[in-house]
C-alpha cells in the first residue's frame, strides 16, 4: 500500500481490517475438487501441529514468522539443507505449493499458542467448585481450518490463462453460432465481458484434483455486490476459501483507513456556516430504535423511526411454538425444562435477533450519513435487565435487544470514522425535552407523552432527543451532572432544553464585547 502523505495522515485513523464473503458458482466436479483441498489443507495442519507441539519449548517464545520458519526447517528440505528430522511429513506433502505449506505452517503455529494459552487460563480458573462440575478444558480444534489462497501462487483474478481460454472458446461458438441457418434449440452461450480484454469477477484457484496435480480450475464467477473489493475483483489481501455443506466462498479481507473520530475541540467548530451534528438513538420495545439528527446548537434537524415488525412477527410465531412445545413436555408453560430443550427454534430466534439488529444498523448509519453526523449518541445499557410487570410485557422485553444493536453500530461507525458515545439513561424516557417537568405517560399507549403544558408528544422521540442533549453536552463541556440535581426543577436530568441554554450563553457571551463597544462610541 503506498505510503500516505504527512499532511492527510492526521485526517485518517489506524487501518482496519473489514472482510466479504463472495459465493463462488461451480459445478459438482469443481466443488469436490475444493473439499478434497481443504481436507488436504486440515490434514497437513494437524500433522504440523503435532510436531509444533512437540518442539514448542524450543521456539514457542519466537515472535513473528519465526516459529514458522523454524518449523519450516524441520519438514522441508531444500539444496542446502538435504537432511531434515521429519521426512515422512515432507513426502506426506507432495507437491504441494510453498505459498500454501508456509501458510499451514503459520496455522498450525496459531492453533497451538491459542490452546496453549486457554488451557493456562483454564488452569488458573479452575477451582473446587468447576472440578465438581466438571468443566471440560479447552480442545486443539481444526474445524474452522481453512486454506489462504496467496495471489499469483493459489489465485488468480481476470488476467488468467484459463479466463482467456475460455473467452476465446466462448467467442468461437458465438460466431459458430452465427453462421447457422437452419432453426432449431440451442444451447446458450455463456456471456462474458471481452470490452477490455479481461473477465471481469472471474477467479481461478489453484486446487488439488482427483489425479493428485495441484491445477488452476476453471474461471468461477464471484457473486455478491461489491461493496469494499475494487470493481475489477483486485484483492490487496489474501482471501481464504471456505466451505460449509454444499456453498463454497471467498472471504475476501480488505484493509480500511477510515477519517479520525471527531474531537471535541473540533465539534464546536463549524463546517460551511453549519454547525456540528449527531445522531441519537433510543431503543424501545415499542419503536426498534427512534434516531434524532440534533446540530450542537440543540436544533432539531431531522427524526426516523425504525421497526423490525417482520422479525417481531416471526419471532413471536417461534416462541410461541416453544410454549406450546414446553406445555406438552412438563405440563406446565412456567415449569422449567433441561438445557438444550427446542435446541433448533432457540438457534433460529437468535439468528431473527442477529439479523435484525443489522438492518437496523445499516438503516441508522445511512440516516447518519445522510445528514452529516459526526457522533452516534447512544444510552448506556450495558448489564440493565428489564422487569415487566406482566408476562406479555416480559415477552415484549425478550426482544429487545440493545446490546446487539450497540455492536453492529460500532462495528459500523468504526469503519465510517463516526464516534459512538455512550450516555447515562436515566430520565431520559421521564422528563421532557423542553425542561417543563416530569412527563404523564398514556395508559392506552405506551407511545404517547403529555407534556406539563398539554402537549402531546412521542415517548421515544423525546427519549432520543434527551439523549442527544447529553452527548452534545458531553462534546461540547457542558458542566451539569447527568444523573444528580440539575435543570430548572429540582431533580430534573440534563434535557435538551440545557443544551439551548448553553448556546444562547455562550452567543450571549460574544456578543457582550461588540454591545459594550457601541454603548461607549
Amino acid at each position: 500500500m503506498p505510503s500516505i502523505p504527512l499532511q492527510t495522515e492526521k485526517l485518517f485513523g489506524p487501518k482496519i481490517i473489514r472482510s466479504e464473503a463472495h459465493a463462488l458458482r461451480m459445478n459438482h466436479a469443481t466443488r469436490m475438487d475444493v473439499e478434497r483441498t481443504i481436507a488436504f489443507y486440515r490434514r497437513v495442519v494437524k500433522m504440523v501441529s503435532t510436531i509444533a507441539m512437540t518442539h514448542w519449548p524450543e521456539f514457542g517464545s519466537l515472535t513473528g514468522n519465526e516459529p514458522a520458519k523454524a518449523l519450516e526447517r524441520l519438514i522441508h528440505p531444500t539444496s542446502k539443507r538435504p537432511t531434515i528430522r521429519y521426512a515422512v511429513v515432507s513426502r506426506a506433502l507432495g507437491k504441494m505449493p510453498s505459498y500454501l505449506r508456509r501458510a499451514a505452517l503459520e496455522h498450525a503455529v496459531g492453533c497451538v499458542s491459542s490452546f496453549l494459552s486457554n488451557y493456562s487460563n483454564w488452569i488458573d480458573e479452575l477451582n473446587d467448585k468447576s472440578r465438581a462440575m466438571g468443566v471440560k478444558p479447552p480442545r486443539l480444534g481444526f474445524s474452522n481450518v481453512f486454506p489462504s489462497l496467496y495471489g499469483g501462487n493459489m489465485i488468480e483474478v481476470g488476467t488468467t490463462p484459463a479466463a482467456k481460454q475460455e473467452i476465446n472458446e466462448a467467442r468461437v461458438a458465438r460466431s459458430f453460432k452465427k453462421s447457422l441457418t437452419f432453426i432449431g434449440p440451442m444451447r446458450p452461450v455463456k456471456k462474458i465481458d471481452t470490452s477490455k480484454g479481461l473477465a471481469t469477477g472471474l477467479v481461478c484457484i489453484k486446487l488439488l484434483m482427483a489425479n493428485g496435480q495441484w491445477e488452476f480450475c476453471k474461471p468461477l464467477s464471484l457473486q455478491c455486490k461489491k461493496k469494499r473489493l475494487a470493481a475489477d475483483g483486485s484483492m490487496d489481501l489474501s482471501p481464504s476459501l471456505m466451505q460449509r455443506g454444499a456453498k463454497v466462498w471467498l472471504n475476501c479481507p480488505v484493509a480500511v483507513r477510515p477519517p479520525r473520530y471527531i474531537a471535541n475541540e473540533s465539534f464546536k467548530k463549524e463546517v460551511d456556516g453549519h454547525a456540528q451534528r449527531v445522531c441519537s438513538i433510543d431503543v424501545g420495545i415499542n419503536t426498534a430504535a427512534t434516531a434524532a439528527i440534533v446540530d450542537s446548537t440543540g436544533t432539531v434537524i431531522e427524526r426516523n423511526f425504525f421497526t423490525c415488525g417482520r422479525h417481531n412477527d416471526q419471532r413471536d410465531r417461534l416462541q410461541a411454538m416453544i410454549a406450546k412445545k414446553q406445555s406438552q413436555t412438563v405440563g406446565s408453560s412456567d415449569s422449567k425444562v433441561g438445557k438444550g430443550f427446542c435446541a433448533s427454534l432457540a438457534r433460529r430466534i437468535a439468528g431473527l435477533n442477529k439479523d435484525a439488529a443489522r438492518q437496523l444498523s445499516s438503516g441508522i448509519m445511512a440516516f447518519a450519513r445522510e445528514h452529516g453526523a459526526k457522533a452516534i449518541v447512544i444510552e448506556a445499557l450495558k448489564g440493565w435487565r428489564p422487569k415487566g410487570p406482566n408476562k406479555a410485557q416480559r415477552k415484549r422485553f425478550h426482544r429487545f435487544q440493545h446490546r446487539m444493536l450497540v455492536e453492529c453500530l460500532q462495528h459500523a461507525a468504526a469503519e465510517l470514522g463516526i464516534r459512538v458515545i455512550e450516555v447515562y439513561a436515566g430520565g431520559t424516557s421521564r422528563w421532557a425535552y423542553d425542561g417543563s417537568g416530569k412527563l404523564k405517560r398514556s395508559k392506552k399507549s405506551a407511545q404517547l407523552a403529555t407534556f406539563a403544558s398539554g402537549k402531546r408528544y412521542n415517548a421515544d422521540l423525546n427519549g432520543a432527543l434527551n439523549i442527544a442533549g447529553r452527548g452534545i453536552a458531553m462534546l461540547l463541556g457542558i458542566k451539569v451532572d447527568t444523573g444528580k440535581r440539575s435543570g430548572s426543577i429540582a431533580g430534573m436530568p440534563l434535557v435538551l432544553s440545557d443544551v439551548w441554554k448553553h448556546h444562547r450563553t455562550s452567543v450571549d457571551q460574544t456578543n457582550q464585547p461588540a454591545l459594550l463597544a457601541g454603548v461607549c462610541a
